[in-house]
């Protein structure tokens, strides 16, 4: 069974799972409440939240005049439920977090005396509206605070964040129309107000349902936009706002962006200090086993920003392999090689450049956008279009069903490899004679521009006997979103061998397309684990061996720091310098990872079980 661990949100006051259902049935035309004739409008900035703005949207319904929902471009069911209520949706083209807000507040009719800013993902409380409600009560000119500091709780995993520096969490919402803008940053923005400010006590609940795929994906991105304004020096390089310039000697936000600037990307692991900070200064320890995990979360973020400020001072270009000896026989071994891409313009030309000596390059593309097929075309290969229905086969094993291979041997090559006149010496020397249906391939990883000669071995198979066999099969026609296997292995029905020469493997894409990547491979991951337990494990008859052990021990706690121990020290990853140490604690966060989602999974079946 899996386990149970949902926290029931006494705190809020209703039952979210019934407020979608409520919000369509409402009519439209209803008249706003109305404190006298003082009323309060309100301002969404959306896209693709239909898992959150039902629950947004009725806990406004009845108290207040105008909600704006400002939407950039959802193809989700946002505006369905929009439309369902009295909001007015409105479309605007994505221009940033702060500019997208500044340009709702100079152009859209605002008319009440005081304005609400909400996210999506966030809910007023009973006792936050009724605090809310206090302040429209009273003549706006009696008001002495031109704007209002609102707290929010947030959830992680359906649980609350009371400890970890994040509550109380203070954000400037609530101001009268007219009297606050958003400065001009790329992320984490704050408000500019003329006049004097207040807090209110109350809490707003911050809980958003798109589930932990989206929050990664949302700070993969938060990541990148922080570390590219740090390094340019943006905060320091002209006058900011009164009253958010950094200083020492400031308020609170002044002086968290003192040590933001000066301190702590200066410190040797800000994303320790700020795992200590969160868990151990800030007793993230009284939240439990659910604030050790938010506390790693979002150190493992720190991590992400210094690890791409390193990116952005490398500004690496693609390292081109040493060109083919042309002297070499053209065509001469007899493998068809399979590249399946999509959006692979900066990988591929590498990829393809190395592949004269084999008899056949098919590469597969599911709808790229940029320059691949082009690419795939100017280097002589056959370019084959897939579109996934969902169902099976995926990629790989729909090439070895539908197309024709006129090679005994097929070898499937990702865009980020490289393979070496070395390679390909052995496989001319080797696959003639071998009695096997398949080899193991070894690769030499690159990470931040540098060979990694220690850590954690890769091999795959992945150079199989035309007709010896498929990738195994998996049941996922109900819950897997990637078109491609991603680590299964080809079930064959013969022996397997092995070539020693290495393939090079280096992905020029860099961090923010690696840490997707691996996003979409742990929910997979989560998905499949949660699948075999349904099953009773029935589904790991044909998994490796190696297999096995990995599903019988992801969920486990130990697993993701016992990864980086191992390749790090016992492997002398900590001898390839600090891409070693990076490169396994990257691998630490994508189990890490991994866990999270199916705790994930869990929390969501034991609610739909009641």
């Amino acid at each position: 069974m899996l386990r149970r661990s949902l926290e029931h949100r006494g705190e809020t006051g209703f039952d979210p799972v019934e407020v979608p259902v409520r919000l369509l049935r409402r009519s439209h035309g209803r008249e706003p409440a109305r404190s006298g004739d003082r009323v309060i409008d309100v301002l969404i900035i959306t896209k693709n939240e239909e898992a959150n703005i039902g629950f947004c949207l009725e806990a406004l319904q009845g108290w207040t005049h105008r909600i704006f929902v400002v939407d950039s471009g959802s193809t989700d069911r946002t505006r369905e439920i929009v439309d369902s209520t009295d909001a007015t949706f409105v479309h605007h083209d994505w221009s940033g977090y702060a500019a997208q807000k500044n340009w709702a507040l100079n152009n859209l009719p605002f008319e009440a005396d005081w304005t609400l800013i909400i996210d999506a993902d966030e809910v007023v409380t009973p006792e936050l509206r009724a605090e809310i409600e206090s302040v429209l009560a009273r003549d706006v000119a009696d008001v002495p605070e031109s704007a209002f500091y609102l707290n929010r709780l947030f959830y992680f995993l359906n649980r609350p964040i009371r400890n970890c520096g994040y509550f109380p969490s203070w954000n400037l919402r609530l101001f009268k129309r007219g009297t606050a803008q958003y400065e001009d940053r790329a992320v984490h923005e704050h408000m500019v107000v003329d006049g004097e400010v207040a807090y209110l006590k109350a809490p707003m609940i911050h809980d958003d349902r798109r589930g932990m795929e989206h929050s990664i994906a949302k700070h993969n991105s938060y990541s990148s936009l922080e570390a590219q304004e740090i390094l340019r020096g943006r905060e320091a390089a002209g006058p900011p706002a009164s009253g958010l310039e950094s200083s020492f000697f400031g308020n609170a936000l002044q002086r968290r962006r003192w040590f933001k600037q000066k301190i702590y990307h200066l410190l040797p692991a800000p994303w320790l200090f700020r795992f200590l900070y969160m868990y151990v200064w800030r007793r993230g320890f009284l939240d439990g086993a659910t604030g050790l995990r938010f506390s790693l979360f979002i150190s493992a973020y720190e991590f992400l920003i210094s690890l791409k400020i390193r990116e952005l001072r490398l500004n690496r270009a693609p390292r081109l392999p040493k060109p083919m000896d042309p002297s070499l026989p053209s065509g001469d071994l007899p493998v068809t090689v399979v590249v399946p891409v999509l959006n692979e313009e900066k990988n591929l030309p590498a990829c393809l450049s190395r592949l004269g000596r084999f008899a056949k390059v098919v590469v597969v593309d599911s709808g790229s956008t940029d320059r691949t097929c082009e690419i795939a075309a100017e280097h002589g290969a056959e370019v084959v279009d897939f579109r996934w229905n969902g169902q099976f086969p995926k990629k790989r094993n729909w090439v070895l069903r539908h197309h024709e291979f006129d090679t005994p041997w097929i070898l499937f090559l990702d865009a980020d490899e490289y393979v070496s006149e070395a390679f390909c010496d052995e496989l001319a020397n080797r696959l003639p004679d071998t009695p096997h249906d398949g080899m193991w391939l070894s690769y030499h990883n690159y990470f931040m521009g540098r060979y990694l000669r220690h850590g954690t071995a890769f091999t795959k198979l992945a150079l199989i006997r035309a007709g010896s066999g498929e990738y195994e099969r998996i049941d996922e026609e109900r819950w897997s979103h990637l078109d491609m296997e991603v680590h299964e292995h080809p079930v064959l029905e013969g022996t397997t061998g092995k070539i020693s020469a290495p393939i090079d493997h280096d992905d020029y894409k860099g961090l923010e397309s690696y840490i997707s990547k691996h996003n979409e491979y742990s929910s997979w991951e989560a998905k499949r684990y949660a699948k075999l337990v349904e099953d009773g494990g029935s589904g790991q008859s044909y998994f490796t061996r190696r297999q096995r052990w990995k599903y019988g021990a992801i969920r486990r706690w130990w697993l993701a720091p016992g990864y980086f121990l191992v390749s790090y020290f016992l492997r002398f990853g900590l001898l390839d310098g600090f891409p070693g140490f990076g490169f396994a604690l990257l691998k630490w966060i994508y189990f890490f990872q991994i866990r999270l989602k199916i705790i994930e999974l869990e929390n969501e079946r034991d609610t739909a079980e009641g």
